[in-house]
């Protein structure tokens, strides 16, 4: 996906760099109340925009990421895919056209 590590605080805070941003993540041991509501409703915890969403899915599947739902056409003009992490964030991936 391009991200980095920017930085680390201990074993439950960090800094990922995607290019010219910077994210702040912070370890949580209690499960995120959010995903049922975003599971349900269908909405996502991170839209990410890719310049090629089908290389970014090439790319995630290849390292054994499986997709929730595979590029596809939108209604609103962009090619997206879907995955989710290992703590059942969904995460969508997306291409303006």
């Amino acid at each position: 996906m391009g991200l980095t590590l920017e930085f680390q605080y201990q074993d439950f805070y960090a800094g990922i760099r995607a290019g010219g941003q910077l994210f702040h993540l912070k370890l949580s041991d209690e499960k995120d109340p959010t995903i049922e509501f975003v599971d349900k409703g269908e909405h996502f915890h991170l839209y990410f925009e890719t310049d090629d969403a089908s290389a970014a899915a090439v790319a995630l599947k290849r390292n054994g990421v499986p997709l929730v739902q595979d590029v596809h056409e939108t209604a609103w003009g962009t090619r997206e895919f879907v995955i989710k992490d290992d703590q059942g964030h969904t995460l969508y991936f997306g291409e303006s056209r």
